[in-house]
């Protein structure tokens, strides 16, 4: 190769490299004026799913617990009928920005933070690609993570298999208190007790979601956004969301069998949404 080609090669190899990192250089700048696909629906149905306990064991089937195999046909049948599950974060999305939800979206919860959410529901949300909130007890998890010894059947998850949950792209972390999961001293839950001042129950749940708050965000590193209410019991007039919201959250579940409706430009319609119970007799065409 004549010296004069030999340049000119380099000269173009040098272009072609100054142009290709030019290029990389600029896709994050590019990446930030990319539009939002934005929802022309005014108002999204959102049916909400609650489910507990998953076994292998037919014996242990309850009101609380339904089969795995039952749990796969349930994700089976929400993609034969045209459902999408969403994260938090998409529906945060829609009601405060406006951006598109799928068709069809629906949330899938857990209440409890059973073992078995991991070892049974997880690797099938894995399978099917759908996304999940599990709402795990504090305390609950503070026990397991100590316990060498407990049952895998109907323990609860340890904090280090929240962590590993959490870091997975089918599995959020919410809150279902840290110690108010209980009907003992005249509260149902994270209730009102009857007869108490709003100042003193604002104090109580404050102290105890703030624990719950803190705990999942150290062992996920994220800060829950979803409250998931014990038994479904909370104050009808809506006084406890203001606690809630200076916690960071944004989205609150109860456990009334209706579907939901959520407003573009209306965070507030996240609070208290409603969820059907999965039981092993449910219908599901009854979210339809």
């Amino acid at each position: 190769m004549k010296k004069t080609d030999f340049l000119l090669f380099l000269l173009i190899l040098l272009m072609i490299l100054s142009g290709t990192l030019a290029y990389l250089g600029s896709t994050e700048d590019v990446a930030s004026v990319v539009p939002v696909v934005a929802d022309n629906r005014d108002t999204v149905e959102l049916p909400v799913l609650m489910y507990h306990g998953i076994t292998d064991l037919p014996a242990s089937v309850s009101e609380y617990t339904i089969l795995q195999d039952t749990f796969e046909q349930d994700l089976k049948w929400l993609g034969d009928h045209g459902f999408t599950s969403v994260s938090l974060q998409q529906l945060i999305d829609y009601t405060e920005k406006g951006k598109a939800l799928p068709d069809k979206p629906v949330l899938i919860t857990f209440d409890d933070g059973y073992v078995n959410n991991y070892t049974f529901a997880f690797p099938l949300l894995q399978k099917y690609h759908m996304k999940a909130v599990i709402s795990v007890i504090g305390r609950e998890a503070d026990i397991s993570s100590g316990d060498m010894y407990r049952k895998l059947s109907n323990s609860s998850l340890s904090w280090g298999e929240i962590a590993l949950l959490s870091n997975s792209e089918n599995v959020e972390i919410g809150s279902h208190t840290y110690n108010l999961h209980t009907t003992s001293k005249g509260r149902k839950g994270a209730d009102k007790k009857a007869g108490e001042s709003q100042k003193d129950y604002e104090a109580v749940l404050k102290e105890d979601l703030t624990k719950s708050r803190d705990k999942i965000t150290e062992s996920s590193g994220i800060s829950p956004v979803l409250f998931a209410w014990p038994y479904g019991a909370h104050p009808k007039d809506g006084s406890a969301d203001k606690v809630l919201k200076e916690l960071g959250f944004k989205i609150s579940v109860t456990s009334y069998q209706k579907t939901n409706v959520i407003e573009k430009g209306n965070p507030d319609s996240l609070f208290g949404l409603k969820r059907f119970l999965r039981t092993p007799d449910f219908d599901m065409n009854k979210i339809i």
